[in-house]
């Protein structure tokens, strides 16, 4: 497998830390929704991500760490 894509898991980890604070895999789910990183996914129901979309992507603070919170709704 390439190195320029990863799993879901490996993405919240790259932008947790990119970002300096927990990033959900809820919202690593929402950014693939709003076309903010590419997706791959296989007949077998498994998820890839881009590489390059992911470490280029940071979150702020406050957003991506609860569910609730991804919504928008306090």
């Amino acid at each position: 497998m390439s190195n320029t894509w990863i799993t879901p898991t490996e993405a919240a980890t790259i932008i947790s830390k990119n970002s300096r604070h927990a990033v959900s895999l809820y919202h690593v789910q929402t950014l693939i929704h709003r076309g903010k990183i590419g997706m791959r996914t296989f007949p077998d129901g498994k998820q890839l991500l881009k590489r390059s979309h992911v470490e280029s992507t940071r979150v702020a603070i406050g957003t991506g760490n609860l569910h609730h919170r991804d919504r928008g709704i306090s």
